[in-house]
């Protein structure tokens, strides 16, 4: 089973004429640049958890020395 992405919609029209320019500061954001790294992997790792077939999931139960594996 997969998915299609979606092709992305074009802006709204009041946004169209807008212009992004990006400034050099002395010191980087620090923070903000680890929030959005962090918010990039998460956002990764849900889009890989959500494609996954329900038998590729890891129970996380572990198999004693009296279990063998099926």
């Amino acid at each position: 089973m997969s998915r299609k992405r979606k092709e992305p919609k074009a802006p709204p029209q009041r946004m169209r004429n807008y212009r992004i320019e990006a400034q050099l500061r002395d010191s980087p954001d620090l923070h903000k640049l680890a929030q959005v790294v962090i918010g990039l992997a998460m956002q990764q790792a849900r889009a890989e958890h959500d494609t996954q077939e329900p038998e590729q999931f890891d129970t996380g139960r572990r198999l004693s020395g009296k279990e063998t594996r099926p």
